[in-house]
């Protein structure tokens, strides 16, 4: 190995380096015809919430519908490609997605939950500020 080589791999040694499947969804319907969905799918990830890691749309003003990403718990990638053929929106041809095995190292998390209010907050590591709450 080369002494570059070395020092990349002296440096990722303490990462995490937890391994998960990321899948990115896009719409392939017109929105009228994915919208009457959004219940059903709800009700899907809700339902394998335990499969799930992180989900969420990626945001745009003004449009109810856009792409979209799941960072799933899955031993392989066809198990990771199973789940996200039975989304109602892939499922019934609205969404088509792709899957791509990412390696999470970096980064700071901190969560405080009030659950009594369905209360949380994500914060990078400092003290939890009251205003800083958002519902679940």
């Amino acid at each position: 190995m080369t002494t570059l080589q070395d020092e990349i791999q002296q440096l990722i040694k303490p990462n995490l380096r937890k391994r998960l499947y990321v899948a990115f969804s896009y719409p392939v319907a017109p929105v009228e015809e994915i919208v009457p969905h959004i219940p059903e799918h709800l009700r899907y990830m809700m339902e394998f919430e335990d499969h799930v890691f992180l989900s969420g749309p990626f945001i745009t003003e003004g449009q109810p519908v856009g792409e979209g990403m799941t960072v799933l718990y899955a031993d392989s990638e066809q198990k990771a490609a199973e789940f996200m053929q039975n989304e109602p929106f892939i499922r019934r041809g609205l969404r088509r997605f792709e899957i791509k095995l990412w390696e999470l190292r970096e980064g700071t998390l901190s969560v405080k939950t009030k659950l009594s209010e369905s209360r949380f907050d994500l914060d990078r590591g400092g003290p939890v500020r009251s205003d800083s709450h958002h519902a679940i």
